[in-house]
């Protein structure tokens, strides 16, 4: 059987980098050396595209020996490189898998630019890539679309600049505290503080306005924390659903990439049991869910077009262990 090639594509110009990085060492660690070749490529914090031979040397310890040609890597039927090397040979690319996480390569921007190469890629398209990043036009349209959404407001950083009293009276008038604060537009829940009280506010806001022009304050609720994962296009299907437990307040940064103290229970212990097929059936329809509240209701917080990779695996979660009802 004739091996497909695929570059996988990481780190990116977000400040979600060295997480892209970590991504990209888990989906190579995960692929299969008798059906697949490995042409790393990593983006650096600048931008600029590194050749395989650099790309490889930043992924650390990795099961197997990824494929470092110097040489032109196209990817579309035509001479388009993806990236120009020296004057030798073209290296076909079958598919590109983006682990980039973040503006820059998880919101569209870079699958618009595989769209326009002709090169076949992994996850979601432009649109879907694009609403996935943004947390308040995802949850707009998952509000008309009927989810229930936990309660949340969207705040211009240039206003929050302006106005922070006025914002900051609006806040405390809509809300009962904890509340959460964060970058619209980012992920791995950089940029994220829990507002106990509103003294901690302006803080909170301050802090999340370095990363992005968008800032949204949502309802702070006690869930049940919940992840799964859809595969496919005209037919997808669901994964079981997972759940964690996070060792500290909540489920921030550190908690995902730095302490080992989270757990993780598959398929996750929650009720009311009915709930696991309304869930199952609205990720289908959608991309992940996130929590539900203290009375069991599903509540829809975030989702992403593509699955966090993590140094670790998910045993069990597999769409055929649990098929869609």
């Amino acid at each position: 059987m004739k091996k497909l090639t695929v570059l996988v594509l990481f780190g990116g110009r977000s400040v979600e980098h060295e997480v892209s990085i970590r991504s990209a060492r888990s989906i190579i660690n995960a692929l299969d050396a008798r059906k697949y070749d490995v042409i790393p490529v990593a983006i650096s914090t600048e931008g600029r595209w590194l050749p395989p031979v650099q790309s490889a040397k930043l992924l650390g310890d990795i099961n197997k020996e990824p494929k470092t040609p110097r040489r032109e890597l196209v990817a579309s039927s035509e001479s388009t490189a993806l990236i120009r090397v020296d004057s030798h040979p073209a290296k076909r690319v079958d598919v590109v898998f983006p682990a980039l996480h973040g503006p820059y390569g998880e919101d569209g921007t870079v699958q618009g630019l595989l769209e326009m190469a002709g090169a076949p890629y992994v996850g979601s398209g432009v649109t879907g890539s694009a609403v996935g990043m943004d947390k308040d036009i995802l949850k707009r349209l998952f509000r008309e679309a009927g989810l229930p959404v936990v309660d949340f407001l969207t705040v211009a950083r240039s206003r929050w600049r302006r106005h922070g009293d006025e914002v900051t009276r609006e806040i405390c008038a809509r809300f009962r505290f904890p509340v959460f604060v964060k970058p619209a537009c980012l992920g791995s829940s950089v940029g994220i503080r829990k507002v106990t009280g509103p003294k901690a506010l302006r803080n909170a806001m301050n802090y999340a306005s370095r990363f992005d022009a968008k800032l949204l304050v949502e309802e702070g609720l006690r869930p049940i924390e919940l992840e799964c994962a859809v595969l496919g296009n005209d037919d997808p299907v669901a994964s079981c659903v997972g759940q964690i437990v996070p060792g500290g307040d909540f489920y921030d940064y550190e908690e995902k990439y730095l302490f080992d103290r989270t757990k993780f229970i598959i398929p996750a212990d929650f009720r009311p049991k009915d709930n696991r097929a309304h869930i199952l059936r609205w990720w289908v329809s959608t991309v992940r869910q996130n929590g539900s509240d203290e009375q069991g209701q599903p509540i829809w917080v975030s989702a992403g077009a593509l699955s966090l990779q993590r140094d670790f695996s998910w045993q069990g979660i597999a769409p055929e262990a649990s098929p869609t009802p």
